[in-house]
């Protein structure tokens, strides 16, 4: 679809700071840069990349251009707009900003998978009314509804099971508090600071190997039984 004079004073208008040139095809077919006063608004056709943003030059003719992500046009720009309002009021978006290791993002998650699994259920029985293969509805809800098993299940076998993620930034975050704490202590009482780091280096060592967190879980069971 060809541009409209409106379209292109539009693209003109919404060039960042900056812009030198701007890539046009002439009246003559001829693809070249013009600086954004000299562009033909009746002639000169503004060249799109893929993104929908028109190619620019920010320095001097020669150099590289670089793409710029400008609306092509008003409504494109009010579709944008309301896009980042969505998002932005996004209630899992939003709970997930809050405290991502938090109960209510778990929650939040599913209510969404269920919303998602029931309208695909509804599009499914809409094309079943119609007469169209149901398929590939009945392959995306079954997907969905997996998901929100599995991620049931972990919620309920760790709030059930009591044992520690020790993947998890969160005790990730308690266990390095805790060894620094232990490090302070052994420096208050009078111990070298060659012991200390050697004690460290050590600890680093063992920690990291599988075999100790095996041991850590086998430990958080025995206490629970």
């Amino acid at each position: 679809m060809r541009q409209s004079r409106a379209d292109r004073e539009y693209i003109l208008g919404a060039l960042p700071s900056g812009v030198r040139r701007v890539q046009v095809i002439d009246g003559s077919g001829k693809q070249v840069y013009k600086r954004p006063d000299d562009v033909d608004l009746m002639a000169d056709e503004i060249v799109l990349s893929n993104d929908g943003s028109p190619i620019v030059m920010r320095g001097k003719p020669g150099r590289k251009p670089k793409s710029q992500l400008v609306p092509v046009s008003p409504q494109v720009a009010e579709v944008s707009k309301a896009r980042g309002e969505h998002i932005d009021h996004d209630l899992l978006r939003r709970e997930a900003e809050k405290d991502a290791e938090g109960d209510g993002v778990i929650n939040r998650l599913i209510l969404a998978m269920a919303e998602e699994a029931a309208a695909i259920e509804f599009e499914r029985e809409e094309a079943g009314r119609h007469g169209q293969d149901t398929t590939n509805h009945s392959a995306k809800r079954a997907r969905i509804l997996k998901g929100m098993a599995d991620t049931w299940l972990k919620r309920k076998q760790t709030m059930e099971g009591g044992i520690v993620d020790l993947d998890s930034p969160a005790f990730q975050g308690l266990f390095s508090f805790i060894l620094e704490t232990f490090k302070e202590a052994m420096t208050e009482v009078g111990s070298r600071p060659e012991f200390v780091e050697t004690v460290f280096t050590k600890l680093v060592v063992v920690l990291a190997d599988d075999p100790w967190k095996q041991e850590a879980k086998a430990r958080m069971r025995d206490k629970l039984r």
